[in-house]
């Protein structure tokens, strides 16, 4: 008897827990259901308040077409009218359609420049990058961390300097050009003072900055920009955010074995008639030395040939003025003469580096000419 009583209770709660499963999936459905019924009433207010928008839009312009042809009197008139509105009304639709693309579009772009910047990031983070056999090892080099206002900081003392010497009178120039670059420069006893300028047509200072961006923040990108025959190691050291890296870069002299270190920040920002890229070295006293068991000593500066080369150089993409789908492009900078790179080598890679910034970032400039 009491095996029976046991038996009945385990049905008993069997049956109970069966039917409080039953009710939980009913209620889970029930909610899911409801929840895909908002969805699409959701959707469909938003179609019905689009099409609404479209046939109110286009009536209004179907009136002002018929005032028009009442105005001008005739049948003729107004059958033209008739058909004028109707491809008026195709081609509005048709704006629209794009717009919406072109949005979208604009939005996956930007979504595929960040993980594309990210990807190669992640890439370089590998212990080397360099241009044929390594001169000197970089993976031995860490940074104390710099902050975004620092960051900041320095670009806008950089962004005061570079508006002081495009703003100066005191330019030479040759007034020659090549391939559509026109430079002008102001030469000192160990450096010079230069900028490069052209035009671009159907492009707009964003477009051009961003696709520039995804060249210049990586190594494996910024690299390729140089000569071959320029004996180049570098490294990021820090990713501050999305418009601010840190990078190391080591020249060395093929004949000499002499050796250039620079430390320099890499940023992007927005001015008032565009955006900048700028290159601009940051406190070398920053750099650590990294261990092989991975903990970070104080900064060993290495002896022989080795020397430091301030970095100062910057991309100007501005919007030219009565004309929004043109850009005026700068590329400038100071460079200093050294043991492993003297001024008048530095000029000649200025310009082919110049060319090689087009051929990646717009496209191949013998072509475009053609």
């Amino acid at each position: 008897m009491a095996e029976l009583k046991h038996a009945l209770m385990l049905q008993a709660l069997r049956t109970d827990e069966a039917r409080r499963v039953r009710q939980r999936e009913h209620v889970k459905n029930s909610y899911y259901r409801k929840q895909n019924v908002m969805k699409a009433l959701r959707q469909e207010l938003s179609d019905l308040e689009l099409k609404y928008s479209r046939t109110l839009q286009l009536k209004q312009q179907q009136m002002e077409w018929r005032e028009v042809a009442e105005t001008l009197g005739g049948d003729s008139a107004r059958d033209l009218s008739d058909d004028l509105v109707e491809q008026y009304m195709q081609l509005s639709v048709k704006k629209q359609q794009l717009v919406r693309e072109n949005k979208e579009l604009a939005r996956m772009g930007t979504t595929f420049s960040q993980f594309q910047l990210k990807t190669e990031h992640l890439l370089d983070a590998e212990p080397k990058v360099a241009l044929e056999p390594p001169p000197m090892t970089v993976d031995e080099v860490a940074l104390e961390a710099m902050t975004v206002p620092e960051c900041h900081q320095v670009a806008c003392q950089a962004l005061k300097e570079i508006e002081d010497f495009m703003e100066s009178n005191n330019n030479f120039t040759t007034g020659l050009e090549v391939f559509g670059w026109r430079e002008q420069r102001r030469e000192e006893t160990d450096h010079v003072k230069f900028t490069l300028k052209k035009r671009f047509v159907g492009v707009t200072p964003l477009d051009m900055s961003t696709r520039g961006w995804r060249v210049v923040s990586s190594p494996r990108g910024l690299a390729g920009l140089y000569s071959s025959t320029m004996y180049l190691s570098m490294k990021v050291l820090q990713v501050v955010d999305d418009y601010n890296v840190i990078m190391y870069r080591v020249i060395t002299n093929a004949s000499t074995m002499g050796t250039v270190q620079s430390l320099f920040l890499v940023s992007r920002f927005r001015m008032s008639t565009g955006y900048v890229i700028l290159f601009r070295s940051v406190d070398r006293n920053r750099l650590r030395k990294l261990r092989p068991d991975g903990t970070i000593g104080a900064w060993d500066t290495p002896g022989g040939g080795t020397k430091w080369l301030d970095m100062f150089a910057w991309t100007l993409l501005e919007e030219e003025p009565d004309n929004k789908n043109a850009v005026i492009f700068s590329y400038g900078g100071i460079v200093y003469g050294t043991e492993a790179v003297n001024t008048r080598m530095w000029m000649l890679e200025i310009l082919s580096l110049a060319l090689r910034w087009e051929n990646k970032v717009v496209g191949p400039t013998l072509m475009l000419n053609n």
